[in-house]
């Protein structure tokens, strides 16, 4: 049996379980109208969302995009005959694709959505025309549901694959698993990542954070 290796560095398994949280929360305050805590979790998010794609060039080999980069007909052979891999395989490719999208727009809309209240409207309804804050404000309506569809295929596709195939859950939480043949990887120290989702989480902070905190 082939000894366990470090396959995932700290920042990304960091990214990955804080992501779930963050959803999770900001769908529980948007549900509720928590907006002051819905806007907190919501620069949290882009904080970390960021220097994920910071990191996803330059930091560890299975972080990379470069590395788990796949065709559409190599994530598709893949579907067809999974089996276990260092990393990302190839069809987790286009999942995590459209997670990062279908975030980011969530993000992004929600910076020019209208909530019926000066205090909790997004920082740049003021700046924006009329007909683009109505358009962003459906946009993340409408968003949120695609979003947490695919969430929800994501969970399911792990779930099964953990079970079936490879224990990618636990390898995520573990960050270790048992080296293949072709891995030739090892993992980055991941202060770069947190420096960099710290000095967001000041810039961020001091543009709306501080205004947030002050209706808690």
């Amino acid at each position: 049996m082939s000894q366990k290796v470090k396959v995932w560095d700290f920042a990304v398994r960091f990214f990955h379980w804080s992501q779930v949280l963050l959803l999770a929360g900001l769908w529980y305050t948007g549900e509720e109208g928590l907006m002051a805590q819905h806007q907190l979790l919501a620069y949290t998010l882009l904080a970390l969302v960021v220097s994920r794609l910071v990191w996803g060039f330059v930091g560890s080999q299975t972080a990379r995009f470069s590395q788990f980069a796949a065709t559409p007909a190599a994530a598709v052979r893949y579907l067809r005959k999974p089996y276990a891999v260092n990393g990302h395989n190839p069809a987790s490719f286009y999942m995590i694709v459209l997670l990062i999208v279908l975030v980011l727009v969530q993000l992004l809309t929600g910076l020019a959505t209208f909530d019926n209240s000066y205090m909790s409207d997004g920082p740049l309804v003021s700046l924006l025309p009329a007909s683009w804050v109505d358009m962003a404000s459906d946009i993340h309506k409408i968003n949120i549901n695609i979003l947490l569809a695919a969430v929800a295929v994501h969970v399911v596709a792990a779930l099964w694959h953990s079970m079936r195939v490879h224990n990618v859950l636990w390898v995520m939480l573990s960050g270790k698993d048992h080296a293949a043949s072709t891995y030739t990887g090892g993992v980055k120290h991941s202060g770069v990542y947190f420096i960099l989702f710290g000095l967001l989480l000041v810039v961020l902070y001091f543009w709306q954070g501080h205004k947030l905190l002050a209706l808690l």
